[in-house]
């Protein structure tokens, strides 16, 4: 059966217009919708990157500071270690002088007494070895005897005292009938002499 439209053109065309119209309208919307979101998207993404930021300069005040208290460590350290230094310089020549008057006492030859005795501590850099002298006077029963003293200034009983020699000697009646060998004797000092005290002054810093 056929259709019969009974509607003028001109209002057909109307409605086609209105369609058309109503279809650029959807699209603008949802441009706009489209627009929206993605605005609020990089809303969202700035804002995301200013809280990491504010973050980071939290972060980096926090580090500052720690730099800052570490500073005055730094200070402290180089003030401990420059004291360190001044210690063991001032120690370079700590002699044991107890230890070796006992040893002194202990390695005299039965024949051989000594009448004086004379020491200095002294930092020698061209000879890193020595760290100081010793000299004595001395009486002997004889010659045999004075070089016993000789020997024991060279001898490992003795560790302290090193490149012994003896510089005089002469002989002499100390009574009539009983004649005696006087001498003098020069020697060094050795890293045995030195007292072990230094490291004991030095405070142990906890890690």
């Amino acid at each position: 059966m056929r259709t019969i439209n009974l509607i003028p053109p001109e209002a057909a065309l109307r409605a086609a217009a209105r369609r058309k119209n109503f279809g650029f309208l959807v699209l603008g919307l949802l441009y706009v919708a489209l627009l929206a979101a993605g605005f609020l998207y990089f809303q969202g993404q700035a804002g995301e990157v200013d809280d990491r930021l504010a973050t980071q300069k939290t972060i980096n005040q926090a580090l500052e500071a720690d730099i800052a208290a570490l500073a005055a460590a730094a200070e402290l350290e180089a003030e401990f270690v420059a004291g360190i230094a001044h210690l063991e310089s001032t120690l370079a020549s700590d002699i044991a002088w107890g230890r070796l008057l006992n040893d002194l006492g202990r390695v005299i030859p039965d024949r051989v007494w000594l009448e004086s005795f004379s020491a200095q501590a002294i930092v020698d850099l061209e000879n890193p070895a020595s760290f100081g002298t010793v000299s004595f006077n001395g009486t002997a029963f004889d010659f045999p005897d004075a070089a016993s003293w000789l020997r024991t200034l060279d001898s490992d009983r003795w560790p302290a005292i090193d490149t012994g020699w003896v510089l005089t000697t002469n002989q002499g009646d100390i009574f009539e009938g009983v004649s005696v060998v006087q001498f003098s004797s020069v020697g060094s000092l050795t890293d045995a002499a030195l007292d072990e005290r230094t490291a004991g002054r030095i405070p142990t810093v906890p890690q």
